[in-house]
This record gives C-alpha cells, structure tokens and sequence, in this order.
C-alpha cells in the first residue's frame, strides 16, 4: 500500500502547494485520488510524481468544501472514465465568515452535481473489496470551534459536516484511515470506525483541523487533548497537515514524537 501526498498546505522543493489537499492512493489492486485539492495545480505536481491521473480508476471526495474538490472539474476533464464518489449533501452551499473577511462561498462547482460520473454515497459504501467509505459520525469530543465559522446550507445554519465521509483500506492484515478535514473530531471518526472495524488502524492521514484561523495561536487544551486520545490507539501512526496547522503540529510532535508525522506534497508513504 502507498500513500502519496499530492497536494497540501505545504511542500517539498520542486512541487506546488496551496490552501488544499490531495493524496494518491495505491492499494487493493486499484489507483485514485482522495481529495482533489482547491483547483488544478495537483495535476502539476502529480505529472512531476510520475502519476498519469488520466489512468486513475477513481476519485473521492471527502465533503464539500473548494480546497478539497475544488479541482473536480479538471480530473474530470484529464479523466475521462472515472467515478467519483462523493457524499449525499456535499454540494449543497456551504460558506465561511471568518472575521475580517466576511461571509464567502467555500463549497463546490454545483454545475458539476448532475455530471453522470458523480457517484453519491450513502452512510457505508464499500467501493470495492478492502476500500469503504463511511460517516454519520455523530460524536462531539474535542469539537474544534474553529468549526464555528463554517456555515451551511445557508448562510446563517451552523455547518453540521453531515456531508463529511473518510475511507478505510484494509489489505494484506494493515488498516489505514484517511480522513480530509477531520470536522467532525478525530476522536470521533475514529470511535465510529470501531463500529465498522474494532481493529485500531495501522496508520491515519488527512488533516485534524486544529489549526486556528487567522491567526499562528495554538488552542492548546484542544491540542493535548486530541494528543492523548489519539496515543490511547496502540500503535497508530499518524501523518497529517493541511488544516492541523503548522503550529498545532508542533505541539503534537512535542507530545507524539515519532507517532505523528507531517506529510507535504511530494512525499509518500508506503505501508
């Protein structure tokens, strides 16, 4: 199994990034993408990796916001065959009023909803032997409240992330989670696998929105706290980035060490 990071907040030399994620998964016989960054630039920095995104069998994406489908249309585009597997509600509007910015549009290209390769996914959807993507996450421990600039469907409702799913591989005995944004808690996500599968996962990757927006700060009761919970699952490692933030990664580092990582564009990982 190899996970390469195509896009993310950060990157290695010689490869693009932007406010956005992307990885490019190879396991259980197949090739494709979860997530898609904010626009086309992953096809860069995939055409740098050796990566024909044009061979991919699929694509997913993890829920509704641009910096994670924003580069739909172009996959669709230099992919001609592919589905892609996307949650029921993620392209229902969806906004962010962060202070000093105002009220702006996050959500996806909604002129792509009734493109006849969208495939809407239901709570539990096995994609094929070994890959399934699953929500209805319902806990709340250690919400991060920088949730609470994220609306939708409207402009006033506080964003629920009903259209948030993640994706368990499970292959040659390794279980590997990967999340997008973790809205709903990784604490949470990972309680609601147990449901699905009480081995604890070989490895974790995707963001842990922890970061707090606008600003370098460090929420740090909510930092340790996700700290704790996420050592309790023996073994896991984990890689993140993207909306953990760079400073909230440090913190975790000081208090993970070696069981997390961070994971920019260009770099993969192989389990």
């Amino acid at each position: 199994m190899k996970i390469t990071c195509i896009m993310d907040n950060c990157a290695l030399e010689g490869f693009e990034h932007e406010h956005g994620l992307s990885f490019y998964v190879e396991a259980c016989g197949k090739r494709f993408f979860f997530d898609l960054g904010a626009g086309g630039a992953f096809l860069e920095n995939a055409r740098r990796l050796g990566i024909d995104p044009a061979s991919a069998d699929f694509a997913v994406i993890s829920h509704g916001h641009y910096d994670h489908g924003g580069g739909l249309a172009e996959f669709l585009r230099v992919n001609e065959r592919a589905k892609v597997y996307i949650r029921k509600g993620a392209f229902e509007r969806c906004y962010s009023n962060k202070q000093g910015e105002g009220l702006h549009y996050i959500g996806l290209d909604s002129a792509l909803e009734k493109n006849p390769r969208i495939v809407e996914t239901d709570e539990l959807r096995e994609i094929c032997p070994g890959i399934t993507l699953f929500s209805g996450v319902k806990g709340v421990e250690l919400r991060s409240p920088a949730n609470d600039i994220l609306l939708g469907p409207d402009a006033q409702t506080p964003d629920g992330f009903e259209h948030e799913q993640d994706m368990l591989i499970a292959e040659a005995g390794r279980r590997v989670l990967i999340a997008g944004c973790a809205h709903r808690g990784i604490v949470n996500i990972m309680q609601k696998l147990k449901s699905i599968d009480p081995t604890p996962p070989d490895a974790v990757f995707g963001g842990l929105h922890l970061s707090v927006p606008g600003t370098d700060a460090v929420n740090e009761a909510l930092v340790d706290g996700t700290a704790e919970r996420m050592l309790e699952s023996p073994g896991t490692v984990y890689y993140t980035g993207h909306c953990t933030g760079l400073p909230s990664f440090k913190r975790l580092r000081e208090r993970m060490g070696e069981r997390i990582k961070y994971l920019p564009a260009g770099q993969s990982v192989e389990l």
